[in-house]
């Protein structure tokens, strides 16, 4: 599903291309599972989760917060790690392209930390959305990443 991601950047001229090829597919990126690490990371709630998951984005990605309604967040491309995702059928992701047109569409959000905040500060904890996200299908869980 999220293996040719050019289209998403835009390109309409070569320049355009060149410019999007380093965000289309991140290095390392395979459409198999994301890889488990011992990693702490501490909530907001001071709860800690000991392994963390780096699955990899094609593209910069928003980052919402509690309600999955509104943006507060970047997450940069690449491998990044979240600790769990969930299932919202009521909140379905942005919609994403790849080059060749076709749709990825999903309901499932992953947890994580964001790089940066919308507003130029620090990222903040919240939820990405899976159609980012190189390993998955669409309408499908992100292989091997728990549940929330």
């Amino acid at each position: 599903m999220k293996l040719t991601r050019l289209a998403a950047c835009g390109a309409s001229t070569l320049a355009l291309v060149a410019a999007c090829v380093g965000t289309a597919t991140p290095a390392g990126a395979t459409s198999g599972s994301c890889t488990a690490r011992y990693e702490p990371k501490t909530y907001p709630s001071g709860y800690v989760v000991n392994t963390v998951h780096y699955c990899d984005s094609w593209l910069k990605a928003p980052v919402y917060g509690r309600t999955l309604i509104s943006q507060h967040s970047w997450m940069y491309a690449g491998s990044n790690w979240y600790t769990c995702q969930i299932q919202d059928r009521g909140h379905q992701n942005p919609v994403t392209h790849n080059a060749d047109g076709s749709a990825n569409q999903n309901d499932w959000w992953l947890f994580t930390l964001a790089d940066e905040g919308t507003d130029g500060g620090p990222g903040y904890w919240g939820y990405l959305p899976a159609t980012y996200i190189v390993q998955g299908n669409n309408w499908q869980r992100v292989p091997d990443l728990p549940n929330c």
